[in-house]
């Protein structure tokens, strides 16, 4: 059964920037009302909010880490929204110098895991909360909400140089693929996307991976990745439980036992760049230094 989002309420996080601010546009463009929840309001978001619209459109300063500020994040969708019909968990960060693997500086705990994978599980966990109130006296079949989530390619990946943003998105794809039950039982449909190589500041903001990139690999725009996310909110072909990866001009269904990606948008051409940054660090490491590169 499908499930429109226009006159839906919808809710997204990280959707200041990137595939998250295409797609609280493209929501708003439908007529959903949409709340964003996001550490700070971007130049290109302050533009989104000065157009005219019919609909709602909310901004509240939240870091996702803090479950506090998901709560609150919640709170207030419910309170000046209504009922949260959508809610994309889209708050990310590729593996930053500041909470990585490699240059590991933080004392208590991976800030970019708590990002990539504690808070979309804790906003995965309100969102049912919210939602399943509404499941009672549902048509059979019937969506009452859907939960979207944001895994990636490097759920199916090796990535040697970002290890900690490779298992979060593993994460992500298991919590989505356990909580399928839930659309039949409940109504609320968990799903996912997996996009390839999208240029967003999660790349542009950080030259020393783009480095790895060459000027003939192919990349998904922000808008294609959002048309894709709308569809898979959308469309009762993806039932709880989907996967979907996205590549430039193709989507996938991925399960746990699916082939590595391929294709244009599935990897970059010199990744051997940053490699070598990653291994010489360790090599200062093996000599007794400390090494730091912008892995």
């Amino acid at each position: 059964m499908s499930f429109p989002v226009s006159g839906k309420n919808a809710m997204v996080t990280g959707g200041a920037s990137g595939i998250n601010l295409a797609f609280a546009k493209l929501l708003a463009s439908k007529g959903a009302n949409v709340i964003v929840g996001d550490i700070q309001e971007s130049a290109a978001f302050k533009e989104f909010e000065k157009q005219p619209r019919e609909t709602k459109l909310l901004f509240q300063k939240t870091d996702v880490s803090k479950w506090s500020d998901l709560e609150r994040l919640f709170a207030r969708a419910k309170s000046e929204l209504g009922p949260i019909d959508i809610v994309c968990n889209g708050a990310g960060v590729f593996e930053p110098p500041w909470s990585n693997f490699w240059n590991d500086t933080e004392t208590e705990s991976y800030k970019s895991l708590d990002i990539n994978l504690t808070a979309l599980i804790k906003g995965t966990r309100l969102a049912i909360r919210d939602q399943i109130t509404r499941s009672k006296g549902r048509k059979a079949g019937g969506t009452v909400g859907v939960i979207l989530n944001i895994s990636s390619l490097a759920a199916q990946r090796m990535l040697f140089n970002q290890p900690i943003y490779s298992a979060a998105k593993a994460g992500v794809s298991a919590i989505v693929r356990s909580l399928a039950p839930l659309h039949e039982e409940f109504g609320i449909k968990v799903v996912a996307v997996a996009p390839g190589m999208v240029y967003t500041p999660l790349w542009s903001d950080n030259p020393d991976k783009l480095k790895g990139a060459h000027e003939k690999d192919i990349w998904i725009t922000p808008e294609e990745q959002a048309e894709v996310m709308l569809e898979v909110v959308e469309n009762g072909e993806y039932e709880g439980g989907t996967v979907l990866e996205t590549l430039k001009g193709s989507t996938r269904r991925v399960y746990i036992d699916s082939p590595m990606p391929e294709g244009p948008g599935s990897t970059m051409s010199n990744i051997a760049v940053i490699t070598e940054d990653t291994i010489a660090l360790l090599e200062q490491e093996r000599k007794g230094g400390k090494a730091t590169n912008g892995v």
